[in-house]
């Protein structure tokens, strides 16, 4: 069966060191998507000026902006979902770089009425560094992540485990996805679904201005209102999320999911994604 059309959304606030690494690993998926949309929270000239030196390697590659107004990434999302082409959307963040069989494998796993839920291995500073240096590739961290075991338990990994790969086609991966008990829930730098799914909600709820909820659990939560399900796509799609310093705080945390809570059960949220549908996503 063929694969639906795909658009990757990539959320990005000015690391450009990180975006290089991941348009690096979109030239050589195992299977590429049929666009690519780098979604700024911003508009950096240094973000626009290194986009248009890579553009000439893409023709399926859009760059939209938007005024920096603090965090506004739920804006910038919708605004990327209504000029998508494809039919499947495949969201990731930019400081996280795809395992080379990422795109095919969200493609593999999709299902209609289902998000798929990936997760994430997050190496420490310094393997994080050697990556955003090219000192290591990607390839050979990927291919050679199993023998970096000690060397990135010393480096304080985290989520060490999500970075091993399986393959959705492989006795391991429906081993371990049919053994796990816990629910699956979206975390925000890797998941995907149908652009019909997100237009059912509404997309992204504007309200949030601040990360942790917005972005995901709230996502996440407005879609099983309307019976779409979570499913696994760990340890088959991918990603290296790069060390950097954080921004979340227990505070931030708690006002977004008090506001969260607040919102009740309502599936389609007031202020998203249909206001960029139907007028375009111009400023």
């Amino acid at each position: 069966m063929p694969y639906p059309k795909s658009t990757i959304i990539i959320s990005v606030y000015k690391d450009t060191e990180a975006l290089g690494l991941i348009l690096d690993s979109l030239a050589n998926q195992t299977y590429p998507p049929d666009q690519i949309i780098i979604s700024e929270d911003g508009n950096s000239k240094e973000m626009a000026t290194f986009i248009s030196s890579y553009s000439k390697h893409f023709q399926n590659l859009l760059h939209l902006t938007q005024s920096d107004e603090g965090w506004r990434k739920n804006r910038a999302l919708n605004r990327s979902i209504a000029a998508s082409t494809g039919k499947y959307l495949i969201f990731i963040d930019g400081d996280c770089v795809p395992y080379p069989q990422f795109v095919e494998e969200h493609l593999k796993l999709q299902e209609e009425n289902y998000v798929l839920c990936g997760r994430r291995t997050e190496p420490g500073e310094r393997f994080s560094t050697l990556l955003r240096k090219r000192q290591l590739s990607v390839k050979n961290f990927t291919n050679r992540y199993l023998l970096y075991f000690f060397a990135l338990k010393r480096d304080q990994v985290r989520h060490y485990d999500d970075g091993i790969y399986f393959g959705s086609e492989s006795i391991l991966f429906n081993l371990i996805r049919g053994s796990k008990k816990k629910e699956n829930h979206i975390v925000g730098c890797n998941f995907s679904c149908y652009k019909s799914d997100m237009i059912r909600i509404n997309g992204f709820d504007e309200d949030f201005i601040l990360p942790t909820t917005g972005e995901d659990t709230d996502i996440e939560r407005r879609m099983r209102l309307l019976d779409i399900k979570m499913k696994s796509c760990r340890n088959a799609a991918n990603l290296i999320h790069l060390d950097h310093p954080k921004v979340f705080s227990p505070e931030i945390s708690s006002q977004t999911l008090t506001m969260m809570q607040q919102k009740g059960n309502i599936s389609f949220c007031l202020k998203g994604l249909n206001q960029y549908i139907n007028a375009g996503y111009s400023e």
